[in-house]
């Protein structure tokens, strides 16, 4: 199976299960926001706080950016593709499928910024007492640390830092819709999505060897 034909298998397995599992997933990302809010007000948050806002913005922009191009383009949202939202608005309408989209997009970001608050902060427990080289560290990094220790700090890591994805998906929004020949030659979603995780979890080794230097290990 392709990229793309995998991407169209889950769109249509999406809607197959139609509106409850797109409300499903609207109240997940508003409890997981909520419970966020809990987490963090026991942990210092003053010495991270700046470098979170940076990725909860960057990810606010990238989702209202893709969110208001979108209206633009399609304003009635009958070109929209993502099965989420088209079957709220199959189910609800027009004005519900934009705040639908609008909260969701919203929430999002804020647990962006949560999450990559979290990661800052928890990070720390994860280095080993000593590393002398790059790959040292990465084959120790969370060894003695609470069981999955390392899963949970890379998951809030790169559920952080995909929000500015959405910036590649406007793009492909204005020249899908204005320049056809540059549309053409973009990497398709799944080829992107995949590009852009490596990525991250190149991103993730690395600032974690930078902070464990910095910290004097």
């Amino acid at each position: 199976m392709s990229p793309d034909e995998l991407l169209e298998w889950s769109f249509g397995f999406v809607q197959r299960f139609g509106v409850p599992l797109a409300v499903l997933a609207w109240l997940t990302v508003f409890s997981a926001s909520i419970a966020m809010v809990f987490v963090l007000r026991s942990i210092p948050l003053r010495e991270v706080a700046l470098r979170a806002s940076v990725v909860g913005l960057l990810a606010l922009a990238a989702h209202l950016l893709d969110f208001f191009v979108t209206l633009d383009i399609t304003p009635d949202l009958s070109m929209e593709a993502n099965p989420l939202w088209r079957v709220i608005i199959d189910g609800f309408g027009l004005t519900i499928a934009k705040a639908y989209g609008f909260t969701g997009k919203v929430l999002l970001s804020v647990l962006s910024f949560q999450l990559f608050a979290w990661h800052l902060v928890h990070r720390a427990s994860l280095f080993p007492a000593t590393a002398a080289s790059f790959g040292e560290f990465v084959r120790k990094l969370g060894v003695g640390a609470p069981r999955l220790g390392n899963v949970r700090s890379f998951f809030a890591f790169a559920f952080a830092l995909f929000g500015p994805y959405f910036f590649y998906i406007t793009l492909m929004n204005v020249t899908g819709d204005r320049a056809p020949a540059l549309y053409g030659r973009l990497p398709s979603p799944p080829v992107a999505i995949a590009i852009f995780f490596i990525g991250i979890i190149a991103a993730y080794f690395v600032t974690m060897w930078r902070a464990f230097r910095n910290a004097g290990r």
